[in-house]
């Protein structure tokens, strides 16, 4: 499981809304002062990210929760959002290759599999449901 730390913002009857601080792996790098990356995020700033869970506990605005994810779940859903719609796009510019047998057709073949590789990718991420589980850390 992938854990972070999360603080409620607000809750309703069936969802709770956390906040949860975006983290990179600067932090723990030894060569953070030297590195762009590492100088970029510091100018940034933190971010943060707002996460919508199901209401299985009574909780309250500020309170710490551990917002935990399978890694299985973070895996498949990575694989879907990149994988798939490239899939898509060669696919679609092979075909236009093999039908069309002409170059702007090939590109307009490709981009056409990347954006139907994308609305698939959509479509069935929506109808799919993770199970994000909650625990309260600290009592307010």
């Amino acid at each position: 499981m992938i854990e972070q730390k999360a603080t409620v913002l607000r809750t309703d009857e069936s969802t709770i809304w956390l906040q949860a601080e975006r983290q990179s792996t600067c932090d723990k790098c030894q060569v953070k002062k030297g590195c762009g990356t590492g100088l970029l995020s510091e100018h940034v700033g933190r971010r943060f990210s707002t996460i919508a869970v199901p209401k299985t506990q009574a909780v309250g605005p500020g309170q710490q929760m551990n917002v935990s994810i399978p890694e299985e779940a973070l895996l498949h859903g990575a694989f879907m959002m990149y994988l798939l719609p490239i899939l898509f796009m060669f696919a679609g510019a092979v075909i236009s290759r093999f039908i069309f047998a002409n170059e702007l057709l090939e590109i307009i073949g490709g981009l056409a599999g990347l954006i139907f590789g994308f609305y698939w990718v959509k479509t069935r991420l929506k109808n799919q449901k993770v199970a994000i589980e909650t625990q309260i850390i600290e009592e307010k």
